[in-house]
């Protein structure tokens, strides 16, 4: 589809020809679910800001404008060739084709309540986030639940859809999912789509990581990347076993874990396993909550900086104070403010 089309589309200066060609385009396209469930939120963004007067104004011109053209270029066919009134469903398919590309958000608000809001249940999009020393256990309404790793977000609709569960991670978090044979469970973390019916399992994805990793405690799940046409199936976990998905060479591993190490995060156990000082620093500001300067420390020792250690519900000073006492630095707490002064050999 040609973007100057699209967008004369939009502004509604289109010719008749060029609407129907457009609509046609529209209801040739398919919609992944995960493009569904941002189709949802930009629904309901545009319907928060639909009072606002330049989105309404701009949405009833443009709309009123393009209606006409139809309505008009219609009196002139045949009846079998009539492209109005159009169904709900019909509108439902073609906007949610447009919301995912370009469609302004007045525009999708004045359209959807216009032509398919009524028929259309739609939940409510939710979006819930931790911040950094924050844990959170989020319950979902199918009796699922969440166990969110601080600096996590998890976004989903309330309710669910009728056939699918569908949910997207950012993030680490730990799921047990209610058994419902007719609605598959779907996380989605970054390209990677995790599949279940009734099972627990862990996901870390953090966006700015090479690595995501999918470990399975109990039941089963199927692993893949992209969906629908495009889906490729990656494995099939028993419990016991993780796959770690390498996001630069596009390679997968399976292998088995330990429970301790991937898992214990959510039983409060801080665990380090051959960490860097950055990945010691980091896993602290995001655990407790506070930022952390370090001092005294050269470029070739953070290098060759190895610690591992595990903590299971310590104080922020019980682990400086173990660690220090392994890799020889004293350290300051003020409020949210930690500094670490490494000692001179």
């Amino acid at each position: 589809m040609d973007q100057h089309l699209l967008d004369r589309f939009y502004k509604g200066a289109c010719t008749p020809d060029e609407v129907k060609a457009v609509l046609e385009w529209f209801k040739n396209q398919k919609l992944t679910p995960e493009q569904e469930l941002e189709m949802k939120e930009l629904w309901a963004q545009a319907g928060h800001h639909q009072s606002e007067p330049a989105y309404a104004h701009n949405a009833d011109k443009t709309w009123r404008s393009l209606e006409a053209l139809i309505q008009k270029d219609t009196q002139n066919q045949e009846p079998e060739a009539k492209v109005l009134p159009l169904q709900p469903n019909a509108w439902a398919k073609w906007m949610r084709v447009a919301a995912a590309i370009l469609l302004p958000l007045g525009l999708i608000w004045f359209v959807a309540s216009q032509y398919f809001q009524k028929e259309m249940v739609v939940g409510e999009m939710m979006a819930v986030q931790t911040a950094p020393g924050e844990w959170k256990t989020v319950q979902l309404e199918d009796g699922s639940s969440v166990v969110m790793r601080p600096g996590s977000k998890v976004r989903y609709l309330v309710p669910f859809a009728q056939n699918r569960r569908d949910i997207s991670l950012e993030g680490e978090a730990f799921f047990q999912v209610a058994k419902d044979k007719n609605r598959p469970f779907v996380v989605k973390s970054g390209t990677i789509y995790t599949q279940a019916l009734g099972t627990s399992f862990n996901i870390r994805y953090q966006p700015k990581d090479t690595a995501i990793s999918v470990a399975l405690a109990t039941g089963v799940v199927k692993i893949s990347k992209g969906e629908t046409e495009e889906e490729t199936t990656l494995a099939k976990l028993v419990p016991g076993q993780q796959l770690v998905f390498n996001r630069r060479n596009q390679r997968h591993a399976v292998g088995t874990y330990k429970a301790e190490e991937v898992l214990g995060w959510k039983d409060g156990v801080l665990y380090f396993k051959k960490a860097s000082l950055e990945e010691v620093v980091n896993k602290i500001e995001n655990w407790y909550g506070v930022q952390v300067e370090v001092q005294g420390m050269g470029p070739a020792s953070k290098e060759t900086w190895s610690y591992t250690g595990e903590y299971r519900q310590q104080s922020l000073p019980q682990v400086l104070e173990g660690i220090g006492f392994v890799k020889n630095f004293t350290y300051q707490v003020n409020q949210n403010q930690v500094q670490i002064t490494f000692k001179r050999p």
